[in-house]
């Protein structure tokens, strides 16, 4: 089977997104053909460097997108997360200077941890909500009508305009599926929602 020095680029991403997918180690190593050592060495350094590419001389072919080039791709996803890999290309060969495939954009964003994945639900309300609210309500059902005419209530609403299939998804990093960029809220409302707010006393 395999080393980690001997498996190609493509297989090492191969192996991070399996690993970060909750594919075990031993069947990644099975699905990939190499060791499990070289599994978990290969995943190791992908969480620890944020890389995954040999630090050998003529191993794997020199990168397409640079270093400036990832930094305009991230502004790029940031901008709409929902977009998909034909729209960032199109967005990113805007600039004169540049000319890449969606194959090249796709394992780019693979390299920089800018998966797509299904955006996060936040939660609703719980059994201890209600429970809040009927104390707070029995503390301050003797106050006087001047002490009311100080508090006012206000909330917030969004509707959708445009029909959701629910199949929106999102590209985030680790660690962002809580921005509100990344959750189901804001990214299946994006262009077609109305926001009523209202407050009464």
């Amino acid at each position: 089977m395999g080393k980690a020095a001997d498996i190609s680029e493509f297989h090492r991403w191969q192996i991070v997104m399996a690993r970060r997918l909750g594919t075990s180690i031993t069947e990644t190593a099975r699905l990939e053909g190499c060791s499990r050592s070289a599994v978990v060495s290969t995943h190791a350094k992908w969480i620890n460097e944020g890389d995954t590419s040999s630090r050998r001389q003529g191993v794997g072919r020199p990168r397409v997108i640079k270093e400036k080039g990832r930094w305009r791709l991230s502004r790029l996803v940031k901008q709409n997360r929902r977009q998909t890999v034909a729209q960032l290309t199109a967005h990113y060969n805007a600039c004169p200077s540049a000319s890449v495939s969606e194959h090249t954009v796709q394992w780019t964003l693979l390299y920089m941890g800018l998966c797509s994945r299904r955006p996060t639900r936040v939660p609703l309300l719980t059994k201890r909500h209600p429970q809040l609210r009927l104390q707070w309500a029995r503390e301050h059902q003797d106050w006087t009508m001047d002490e009311w005419k100080r508090v006012a209530w206000s909330d917030e609403s969004r509707f959708l305009i445009h029909h959701v299939d629910g199949r929106v998804r999102a590209r985030r990093l680790p660690g962002e599926q809580l921005l509100p960029s990344c959750t189901a809220g804001h990214t299946q409302a994006v262009g077609g929602c109305i926001m009523l707010c209202g407050t009464f006393s």
